[in-house]
């Protein structure tokens, strides 16, 4: 098979596109793996702690909705949302405007599990950011910012 030439603007590890890539992907990798134990711990698929985040939302989310999300039919969902209710995390509540239909909501277990796993996120972060002086924080902050307004994600 003959060898592709690669155009001349495409992007190496050195370009600054291809080092904020390579740099982005070190630090997600670094992030990811270095908390493993907490979300190793959840006994739930990952079908089930999708739907859970899904769920979370404020006044729950409808079976329909938390398909969307997954990718899945409704008849998936309702097997996922049984289990999560068995193990205590959410509940069903009808919806007032249509009794066939029902929203799933996080219980206080399930809200508890949410926070405790953000928790942890956050004691990682903040042990890795304590490797920073301030001034780099700042540095750091004051770039993702920027970053995210450019991707609309923040104003």
């Amino acid at each position: 098979m003959p060898a592709v030439a690669s155009p001349s603007h495409a992007l190496t590890p050195a370009s600054p596109p291809g080092e904020f890539l390579s740099l982005a992907h070190l630090v997600v990798r670094a992030f990811r793996g270095a908390n493993v134990d907490s979300w190793c711990a959840v006994d739930l698929t990952m079908s089930q702690l999708k739907a859970l985040f899904v769920a979370h939302a404020p006044g729950g989310a409808s079976h329909s909705e938390i398909a969307r999300a997954l990718g899945v039919g409704v008849s998936t969902v309702t097997g996922i949302v049984d289990r999560l209710v068995e193990h205590g995390l959410v509940e069903r509540h009808p919806d007032p405007a249509d009794r066939r239909l029902s929203h799933v909501v996080v219980t206080p277990a399930g809200a508890d599990l949410i926070d405790g796993l953000w928790e942890s996120r956050l004691e990682q972060l903040e042990q890795l950011l304590a490797n920073l002086t301030g001034d780099e924080r700042a540095a750091l902050i004051h770039a993702l910012q920027h970053l995210a307004a450019v991707l609309g994600e923040h104003a």
